[in-house]
C-alpha cells in the first residue's frame, strides 16, 4: 500500500500506513499560506477491500464548518469523479471506501489541474 501526492495539485501528509482499516493522514498547509483545507492524493493498494482513511487535523482547517454534510470525491482516472462516504466527528474526517481498482485518487473537490 502506498500514498502519493507528488503531482499537480497533490496535497497530503501520511502519518501512518500500516493497515487498510486505519490509514492516518493530515492536510498540509496550502502552498505558502497559513491556511489549509485542500487535499488530493493517490492511493495504490489492493482493490476489493474496504479502506478507512482518517484525516486527523480536519478540525484545524480554515473552514471547519465546511465538513458538516461533506463527502470527498474519488476517481480512478482523474477525469470521472464520484462521491464517497465521508464522516466528520468534530475532530477528524473519515473516508470509508472499497476501491474497485488498485489505484484511486481522493480529493477535497474535483481538481482542476494545470494539465487541463
Amino acid at each position: 500500500m502506498y500514498i502519493s501526492s507528488n503531482f499537480d495539485s497533490g496535497n497530503i501528509i501520511v502519518k501512518k500506513l500500516d493497515s487498510v482499516a486505519d490509514i492516518q493522514l493530515a492536510i498540509a498547509d496550502d502552498g505558502n499560506a497559513d491556511f489549509k483545507q485542500w487535499f488530493h492524493f493517490r492511493l495504490s493498494t489492493q482493490s476489493g477491500i474496504e479502506h478507512t482513511l482518517h484525516i486527523n487535523n480536519a478540525n484545524q482547517c480554515s473552514y471547519v464548518e465546511g465538513w458538516e454534510g461533506y463527502s470527498a470525491v474519488a476517481s480512478y482516472d482523474r477525469e470521472e469523479w464520484f462521491r464517497v462516504p465521508t464522516h466528520y466527528d468534530g475532530e477528524k474526517l473519515t473516508i470509508s471506501h472499497t476501491p474497485e481498482f488498485d489505484n484511486i485518487y481522493y480529493a477535497y473537490f474535483t481538481p482542476y489541474s494545470l494539465e487541463r
